[in-house]
């Protein structure tokens, strides 16, 4: 009697293991790129896989970043896609899913599996739209054609190829043959700009290209294509030209603001359900171009100490038709100076948080600046071809708001010089010596 009892209490123990062990979590390892960012596609696939669900897997690529400052928003947007069954965490370089088995009970398979199929879409979808990125010929590119000469337009922070939408034509027009360049902005620029350079030489390669072109770059997208240029393992007989309209070549404290603006369109896209769109602010990047675009930064510091391109020919137009009048600023700096003056808390907090104030302010001031990018931040070194129009930071390159379309664009008679000069090089021209 004693021996069946003891048989029976095994059994139940056994059992009740199993029990347990039907109702632990499935539990998924993913090691992630750059021990911060996770292919989804791979993600989709251990899902399927391991929870045995059957769903057509994306075809396409995107990376989220799953650790440090949009970590967080791209965990809560996985979970807003796959549901509450499912928890994400990040430990040294791996991250770590649970999903509870009662998401294979019959009543929640069908659930489970659209939740994964939906995963694998926005994938797909989010990828199709990358697709986008790169080098791009308009219907007026010719290659190594003499009589049409090339230029490529590269796009700033928050802005597309679109944005030259009204310097198209009067280029065309003027008898230039367009490429234009669309990338990821929020990615660090070291990243865009081994990208750019990447792109650059294998749509050359990919036409035959032979002849140097002219880059016109604006804003952020300045940077991309100096660091490119002025890399000495950069063929010098690609480029002939770099024309840099309101170039952020010192850095732009409003970069700052970028992250944050970042997050809260991620948070805002989430709680709208706005799922696609959440992932498509994640998987440009999360305020790491802003980060680089800050005075000072590593980036920039590397970059600045680059000579000039010996053989190239370098261009500036800035805008200083700030959105804070000289009335305004005065009254700011009085208040700001005041408050300095201040004993205590007070004053001490104030002493700290506008050390910089001077050049923030020259950012957006009338007279200094754009709105965006002082003109004293546009400067560069050797650079001696330096003009300033009263335009703002978008004007430059679009015609003003509220103006007919297409309106007149602010700097295409410099850029119209400038371009036609260089078809015919003339002694003297500026070789950012």
């Amino acid at each position: 009697m004693a021996v069946v009892t003891f048989l029976a209490l095994m059994v139940s123990v056994a059992t009740g293991f199993a029990a347990a062990a039907d109702q632990e979590p499935i539990e998924i390892r993913i090691p992630l790129a750059n021990s911060r960012e996770l292919d989804v596609g791979v993600l989709v696939a251990k899902l399927s896989a391991l929870t045995g669900v059957r769903v057509k897997p994306p075809v396409g690529k995107l990376f989220l970043p799953v650790a440090g400052v949009g970590g967080g928003l791209s965990r809560t947007t996985l979970a807003t896609i796959l549901g509450d069954d499912m928890r994400l965490e990040v430990d040294q370089g791996v991250l770590i899913v649970e999903v509870e088995r009662r998401v294979l009970d019959p009543d929640r398979l069908h659930g489970w599996t659209e939740s994964v199929q939906r995963l694998a879409e926005h994938v797909d979808r989010e990828a199709k739209r990358r697709a986008k990125y790169g080098m791009r010929a308009l219907k007026s590119y010719r290659p190594n054609d003499p009589g049409r000469p090339t230029v490529c337009l590269v796009h700033g922070l928050n802005s597309s190829s679109g944005g030259f939408v009204h310097m198209i034509t009067p280029l065309e027009e003027a008898g230039y043959g367009l490429v234009v360049y669309d990338y990821p902005f929020n990615r660090s620029l070291a990243e865009s700009s081994a990208q750019f350079a990447q792109d650059w030489q294998s749509f050359r390669r990919s036409v035959g290209e032979k002849r140097p072109w002219a880059i016109v770059a604006h804003s952020m997208g300045a940077l991309v294509a100096r660091s490119f240029v002025e890399d000495p393992e950069s063929p010098v007989s690609d480029f002939s030209t770099l024309i840099m309209v309101a170039p952020v070549n010192q850095g732009s404290s409003l970069a700052k603001a970028q992250t944050f603006l970042q997050l809260l369109n991620g948070v805002q896209a989430i709680q709208n359900k706005k799922t696609t769109e959440a992932l498509a602010h994640l998987g440009d990047g999360l305020g790491e171009a802003a980060q680089d675009l800050t005075p000072g930064s590593a980036f920039l510091t590397a970059l600045n100490r680059r000579p000039r391109r010996e053989g190239v020919s370098y261009h500036i137009v800035a805008g200083d038709a700030g959105i804070v009048s000289s009335e305004a600023r005065r009254t700011v700096e009085a208040r700001i100076n005041a408050m300095r003056k201040e004993g205590g808390l007070l004053g001490g907090l104030t002493r700290f948080a506008t050390a910089d104030l001077s050049t923030r302010l020259d950012e957006v001031s009338d007279g200094f600046g754009d709105g965006c990018v002082s003109v004293a931040s546009s400067r560069l070194p050797g650079v001696t071809d330096h003009v300033v129009l009263h335009a703002n930071h978008a004007e430059l390159i679009r015609a003003p708001l509220l103006f007919a379309d297409p309106g007149p664009v602010a700097c295409m008679p410099d850029l119209l010089r400038w371009l036609d000069a260089s078809r015919i090089p003339t002694k003297g021209a500026n070789q950012g010596r």
